[in-house]
């Protein structure tokens, strides 16, 4: 018979999980997670996802975000896999979240403007490529500027009846 958990750990339980997140930990400190796993398990959704199995990449992916979401390779493989099999909604959540976490990087944006376009909002998505075009002005940055352009043009075309 297993031994009982005594009430006070489970009541405290909450707390120290905000405890541990404030002040920077994450979820997979509880499970003892290091870094060979996560590239394991990386590595894993990777090839998945290169497959074309989009869904088993997606759960791969929400487990690594689960217990590391200060990883920004996990959020944007989690939001690209999302994106592929449909769940466009939440993919331009996590694009959010990983814009959020490196700023300089416009393909995030680029993706959940891709998303927007999925959902019908068109407005939406010409409003983040024209400021995915306006920001990046770096030679390195020339890519991610000539996609944005062209799919506003594709957008800005008007439709064949």
């Amino acid at each position: 018979m297993p031994t009982p958990i005594p009430t006070e750990d489970i009541s405290a339980a909450p707390g120290n999980v905000i405890e541990l997140l404030g002040s920077g930990g994450i979820m997979g400190d509880v499970s003892g997670l290091d870094a060979r796993d996560y590239e394991a398990v990386y590595t894993l959704g990777h090839n998945y996802y290169a497959q074309g199995k989009y869904l088993e990449a997606m759960r791969i992916f929400a487990y690594l975000v689960l217990n590391n979401h200060m990883e920004l390779r996990f959020v944007n493989a989690y939001a690209s896999s999302l994106q592929m099999v449909g769940g466009y909604k939440d993919a331009v959540n996590y694009y959010g979240i990983a814009y959020a976490m490196d700023p300089r990087d416009s393909a995030p944006t680029f993706h959940a403007c891709e998303c927007l376009i999925a959902m019908g909002l068109k407005a939406e998505a010409k409003e983040g490529l024209g400021l995915i075009i306006a920001r990046c002005t770096e030679p390195e940055q020339s890519e991610i500027r000539e996609r944005s352009q062209a799919l506003l043009a594709l957008l800005n075309r008007p439709q064949a009846h």
